[in-house]
């Protein structure tokens, strides 16, 4: 990341994060797909309610896990090899204090959250098993974010994808099998997801043990370093306190989506799985900027950060545009693999969703280049404010807008949100960075 042409750099670092943020998300969608279609809509808004407090979860998990990722990416390029299986060493206690974190509150809080978010009567017990079986197994996805992102900070985006499409192509396997032979229903796709996931780890551990000899740590870096966990808690739990005010923000637009009814419940999350997958590419691409600012922050090289942004920011406008149209081309269509093409209201909410947020995918791009660009660098106060504005914007508009419209006005919090958050990264960049030496 600290010789050749930036956007071409970001752009082959990128791909195979898109393509593995896309798999990734497969193990939801195809949840969703299989309830959807073989159980019913009933289910398929069961899966729904859930998909707020388990973003909440992968939020806080992504935040600490990347918080190790930008160490490492920024003691990489700065040479400094032994610092890089320190920090890998001393991750492995953060996660395990996280996975138990995790798999306690899980049996505390699923039922009142629930209740909290007004999940329907018909719904919530369906929503309360799919939810403990996956807080449950929350050691999955924690080690298997902390193995990608270690190996993406050291450059390499294309082992974790290999990971994914296995696990992956398990996964829809084993959602079949558990719900259409062995009729487990919600919980059937629910061990499906959690297994398939579990692989994904021990392929990223063999591909670590064969790929990656700065990863293979000794007796020495196992050592527990309170000066490291200290520094992946002051840039991780900002991070997860980004994401998890995103998450809330979510959980109050659940709340708000929840009040107009079942089939809307049902339109929110079939839609809310495609803009998902939309937003990947956008999120990805952030996230190359990051490890690309990050190197690059390590080795003092500030012009070359300047040079990534740019490039960053210009292929985000062209991403948000060929996704933009692909969706409003194709998202009434595309709703059909989660509903039956006779829930004519539940695809009819599902694009007016759609139609609204794809249009200002490229603004959502230029906000998660800037935000990231901030976190390469270690700035997390900035980052923390903007990312915190998304959700909050989000929340507010789509209360003022839901008021004045009715449901249609939901969505256009979306945009709004982006916008408020940009505005503070835009303005540090142009007064601050654009031309620091």
């Amino acid at each position: 990341m600290t010789q050749g042409s930036p956007a071409r750099l970001i752009f082959s670092f990128a791909m195979p994060m898109i393509l593995g943020n896309v798999i990734q998300q497969l193990y939801s969608m195809v949840d969703s797909a299989v309830v959807g279609r073989f159980v019913g809509k009933s289910a398929l808004a069961a899966v729904g309610a859930t998909t707020s407090v388990l973003s909440l979860m992968i939020c806080i998990i992504v935040g600490l896990t990347m918080g190790e990722c930008i160490l490492t990416a920024q003691s990489y390029g700065a040479g400094d090899e032994d610092r890089v299986k320190t920090i890998a060493g001393t991750s492995i206690y953060v996660a395990c204090g996280l996975m138990v974190f995790l798999f306690t509150i899980g049996f505390i809080i699923v039922r009142p959250v629930l209740t909290l978010l007004k999940t329907p009567e018909d719904v919530l017990e369906q929503a309360r098993i799919y939810l403990l079986i996956n807080t449950c197994t929350s050691v999955a996805p924690i080690f298997y974010n902390l193995t990608s992102n270690i190996m993406r900070a050291l450059g390499d985006s294309k082992s974790p994808l290999y990971s994914l499409i296995s696990s992956s192509l398990l996964n829809i396997v084993l959602d079949l099998l558990f719900v259409c032979v062995f009729h487990w229903d919600v919980a059937g796709v629910a061990w499906a997801t959690a297994i398939a996931q579990f692989c994904s780890v021990f392929v990223n551990l063999y591909v670590i043990k064969k790929k990656h000899p700065i990863l293979h740590i000794t007796k020495k870096n196992m050592k527990l370093r309170p000066d490291i966990v200290r520094e992946i808690i002051r840039v991780g739990v900002p991070m997860s306190l980004q994401n998890a005010v995103a998450s809330f923000g979510a959980l109050g637009v659940q709340r708000f989506v929840n009040t107009y009814g079942t089939d809307a419940m049902a339109a929110y999350t079939a839609a809310g799985k495609l803009d998902q997958i939309s937003l990947f590419p956008l999120n990805s691409l952030g996230m190359a900027v990051s490890t690309f600012v990050g190197q690059n922050y390590g080795k003092g090289d500030y012009k070359r950060i300047r040079q990534g942004v740019r490039a960053g920011i210009v292929q985000a406008i062209l991403w948000g545009a060929g996704l933009m149209v692909v969706i409003l081309l194709f998202g009434g269509p595309l709703t059909t693999l989660f509903v039956s093409a006779k829930e004519t209201e539940v695809i009819y909410i599902a694009k007016e969703y759609l139609g609204t947020v794809a249009k200002c995918y490229w603004l959502c791009g230029i906000m998660y280049v800037m935000m990231n660009a901030f976190r390469g660098m270690g700035n997390m106060r900035l980052s923390t404010i903007a990312a915190c504005l998304d959700p909050i914007g989000k929340l507010l508009f789509a209360a003022v807008f839901s008021y004045a419209f009715s449901r249609p006005g939901l969505w256009y919090g979306w945009p709004c949100g982006w916008l408020l958050a940009l505005l503070p990264l835009a303005t540090v960049w142009i007064i601050k960075w654009r031309k620091q030496n």
